[in-house]
């Protein structure tokens, strides 16, 4: 009997897959300016792009740099940027990495140069000064391939102005790649793990991908729990798991874990109903998380939980709408009435002006209950929090 192995552990979605990339790499109605994928946050999607985008895409005639912003937010976006850049360069078997291996060159500095990114290449064979797109452009004339270049939470870029920077350079290249001769061409796909964050990189024309496409991930679904049963060796009825999958935010480790308590009580007490188990399992698990949720917000100061449900109100108006500013007038009213009904002697003294209203975001920030680009928008960090928020 054939062993399992580390492919066998995750659920492949060779179909999309294949779409994405076709539609990442067609040219047939022009330069494509990119493809953005929104999706919730623990539903699959990055495990989809390491698992199955990425090994797609190896397989047709590019070469590929893949970047991930959160695997260590204490790092400056840009960063990731640089040394995944760096990297790509390092192993590539023109005279630029031959050079690179045998001076043994091993640092890469990088600082904002006007409204690109900056880097030390000169032991590269470049000059010294060399931006973003004259190492892109060198990969490009030595790969004489066209280059794709996959980020992960992409709006985490936009925290910091190095990493609006690196953007803007990414840009630059893309415009350089697809248009000089001797080059073979660029393309971009982002993921992003909140869709109206993952949006300003695309809406606005200040922004460097504006005009991009964005499309919703498409989320897991019954063929996703079919597969997971089956290694989970429970009877269940597939669309009564489905509709707990669906409870659980369609979030495949929330859906494991039910799963698995699940097994574990069918083994102590045999003849269980397994399908009824599963959904108290969720049901129970959604309780605790919500519960402890809401004490963590109870123990904030009284202004940063106010602002925390104000904003959250906020996240809920359609697309279109225009939501007020987080320092205006008629933010501070509102917060002031809430503050009236929800704390003890109306929380008269309790500052409501400008200063507190930024200390309090910067301390949810500090905690990661908010999210902050660099040009001053505000978003609650996580999505699957608004609803217990809003109640």
């Amino acid at each position: 009997m054939s062993q399992p192995t580390v492919a066998d552990a995750f659920f492949h979605r060779p179909a999309l897959a294949k779409a994405l990339a076709e539609q990442a790499l067609d040219t047939s109605l022009g330069v494509s300016g990119g493809l953005f994928l929104a999706a919730p946050r623990r539903t699959g999607k990055s495990t989809f792009v390491r698992q199955d985008l990425l090994p797609e895409l190896r397989s047709r005639d590019v070469d590929v740099i893949y970047v991930d912003l959160w695997i260590d937010k204490s790092k400056d976006p840009a960063i990731h940027i640089a040394n995944a850049v760096r990297a790509e360069l390092s192993k590539d078997d023109g005279p630029i990495s031959k050079l690179a291996k045998m001076m043994g060159v091993t640092k890469l500095t990088i600082g904002a140069m006007g409204s690109g990114l900056n880097f030390d290449l000169s032991q590269l064979g470049l000059h010294a000064d060399s931006t973003l797109t004259d190492a892109l452009q060198a990969l490009s004339r030595n790969g004489k391939r066209k280059l794709v270049i996959v980020i992960d939470e992409a709006q985490h870029a936009l925290t910091t102005d190095q990493g609006m920077a690196a953007l803007f350079s990414l840009k630059a290249a893309r415009d350089s790649l697809n248009t000089d001769d001797g080059l073979h061409g660029m393309t971009l796909i982002a993921t992003g793990s909140n869709r109206d964050k993952l949006a300003t990189l695309v809406n606005g024309r200040e922004q460097a991908f504006y005009g991009a496409d964005m499309i919703d991930f498409p989320q897991l679904d019954a063929e996703y729990v079919k597969w997971v049963i089956a290694k989970a060796k429970l009877n269940l009825d597939g669309s009564r798991a489905l509709d707990v999958f669906s409870r659980l935010g369609f979030r495949p480790e929330s859906f494991l874990r039910a799963l698995s308590a699940t097994r574990r009580q069918v083994v102590i007490k045999p003849g269980t109903d397994a399908d009824a188990l599963l959904l108290q399992q969720a049901q129970d698990s959604l309780r605790s998380a919500r519960v402890d949720f809401l004490n963590t917000i109870t123990s904030l100061p009284p202004l940063q939980a106010a602002l925390l449900r104000e904003l959250a109100l906020d996240a809920s108006i359609p697309p279109g709408q225009t939501r007020i500013g987080v320092f205006s007038a008629a933010m501070r009213a509102r917060l002031q009435q809430r503050l009236r009904t929800e704390v003890a002697g109306g929380g008269e003294d309790i500052a409501v002006e400008a200063p507190s209203i930024q200390n309090a975001m910067d301390s949810l920030r500090e905690k990661n209950f908010l999210w902050r680009s660099q040009r001053g928008a505000y978003w609650i960090e996580d999505e699957q929090f608004l609803e217990w928020l809003i109640a």
